[in-house]
């Protein structure tokens, strides 16, 4: 009962000088939407990329050749070297050869400038590349240097007006003059590793035929898949061993890159993390500043309340009581200031949110609730520690003192 007089005469206290409090509020409202609206959005930054990557298949290694090597020193991969380190390496499962070379793609006389891949049949699997139409390249291909392409709807577009992607299944194309017949069609998928959907797909032994005496005749890069029980490291380590042994090195160093997919992830992650967090904690720095204006109104209130304190004192009041009073109304100016920025901010953040979903279908917002938490808990403390002085001085009035105040 005592308590609930307390807060009755704590939330007359604010109410007493509206246009004043809610100053103090601005300050802590601001601080807090702040945070939660940084927050929100690089928390669903974080899941927009971590969606995106759980799409790739993440047990693999990227390998090429080390191009920043002098070009005398420099070693080309070679298909050899697929069942060298497939056969060498512990807890490999595959290891997938890339070739790919730029060139003039001509379609019924319109001609577009584009990638072009030879691939194995797995090789979509690791680049996530989704066929949209058609069939992929398949082992029969391989076998008998099929003049099969599969074609990226953005160099179709540029191709043709025709939007009706199913209408190419079986029509001709030429890249650098060679005749190719189109047996299907890649979609546009959000993510995809190492190759983009701006690409044709041949296969590997029909490209060599076609470029078998120019320099895109050597694979450009592998991919090492390996199983779930090994980690990336130690394929990386492998290879480079293996490498090292069969080519040597230069000056140390080694004549091959290799970077892992799951390493690349973890980065990109973390610095979001660390975005999130540096501009969230930019943001709290208002809050420090709303605390200290909970102080400095706290204290001129105590000012002005002089004779009240010495009247209370003079009547029973503890110091005990008025530090208490005192300490509670700056725990409901912050409070409530914490209460009005989480509802401002959570409302921000939806609304942008839903506006970027409208624009963008691949964002995923929302507000984590533990910023929520997190703000409110702040802001109470943010009362207590800056109203503790105010409240403190509040208690150490004379009587006496206080009721000759003027």
């Amino acid at each position: 009962m005592v308590f609930l007089e307390r807060i009755k005469i704590s939330l007359t206290g604010v109410w007493s000088n509206k246009f004043r409090s809610f100053l103090t509020l601005l300050g802590i409202i601001i601080g807090v939407s702040s945070v939660i609206i940084m927050v929100s959005l690089g928390s669903g930054t974080q899941r927009v990329i971590g969606g995106q990557f759980d799409e790739l298949f993440s047990r693999q290694v990227y390998l090429t050749k080390n191009w920043d090597l002098p070009y005398r020193y420099a070693v080309d991969l070679s298909l050899e070297d697929v069942d060298y380190l497939k056969e060498s390496i512990i807890g490999i499962e595959d290891v997938v050869p890339f070739f790919r070379n730029w060139c003039d793609i001509i379609y019924e006389g319109r001609e577009y400038f584009g990638g072009v891949a030879g691939v194995v049949e797995k090789a979509p699997d690791l680049t996530n590349l989704k066929l949209e139409y058609g069939r992929m390249i398949s082992e029969e291909d391989l076998i008998n240097h099929e003049r099969a392409a599969v074609v990226g709807q953005r160099i179709l577009e540029q191709l043709s007006d025709n939007s009706d992607f199913t209408s190419f299944l079986g029509k001709e194309i030429k890249l650098d003059g060679h005749k190719m017949m189109v047996v299907g069609v890649l979609g546009m998928s959000g993510s995809t590793a190492y190759l983009t959907n701006d690409v044709v797909l041949i296969p590997y032994t029909t490209y060599l035929d076609i470029w078998r005496s120019d320099w895109q005749s050597s694979p450009e890069f592998f991919l090492l898949a390996y199983d779930s029980t090994t980690r990336e490291q130690d394929i990386i380590k492998q290879a480079e061993f293996l490498l090292n042994q069969k080519y040597g090195t230069y000056k140390g160093k080694s004549k091959f890159l290799m970077s892992g997919m799951e390493s690349e992830i973890n980065f990109i992650n973390n610095v979001i993390e660390i975005m999130t967090l540096v501009l969230g904690g930019i943001a709290a720095i208002s809050l420090l500043v709303g605390g200290v204006g909970v102080m400095n109104i706290m204290l001129v209130t105590v000012k002005e309340r002089t004779r009240e304190i010495g009247v209370r004192k003079a009547i029973g009041a503890s110091s005990r009581d008025i530090q208490s009073q005192f300490l509670l109304e700056a725990i409901i100016l912050a409070g409530g200031g914490g209460l009005i920025g989480i509802l401002v901010g959570v409302g921000i953040s939806s609304i942008i949110s839903f506006i970027l979903s409208m624009s963008y279908n691949w964002w995923q917002g929302g507000t984590p609730f533990w910023v929520i938490f997190l703000a409110f808990a702040v802001t109470t403390m943010i009362g207590i520690i800056f109203g503790f002085y105010p409240a403190f001085k509040a208690s150490r009035l004379d009587p006496i003192e206080a009721l000759r105040y003027e």
